[in-house]
């Protein structure tokens, strides 16, 4: 009795040479991206003397410490809890109870 053993044909379907392509297109463009690609060089235009007349104004500005003691202010309330002081948990959490 003889036993013959025959490869089975493999066919090339239209649908496996695309997924190839594809497949080396995507490795190619990622190549050429990640290697070769020059980076866009972003121009810094550096502002006027003109841009620079606020800041001098805003620069001469006095606060008034006064507005601490003003009675809207005052009249807020907190309504977060002070925090205490104290233990909270276990010593060791790892430790049964």
């Amino acid at each position: 009795m003889a036993i013959i053993v025959e490869e089975g044909k493999k066919s090339i379907s239209f649908l496996n040479i695309l997924t190839w392509l594809i497949v080396i297109g995507v490795i190619f463009f990622a190549t050429y991206y990640i290697f070769f690609k020059k980076p866009e060089i972003v121009d810094v235009i550096i502002p006027s003397t003109d841009a620079f007349d606020n800041i001098e104004q805003l620069s001469k500005i006095t606060l008034d410490p006064g507005i601490i003691q003003d009675p809207a202010l005052q009249a807020l309330s907190t309504y977060l809890p002070v925090p205490e002081t104290g233990r909270a948990g276990r010593p060791n959490p790892f430790l049964p109870l």
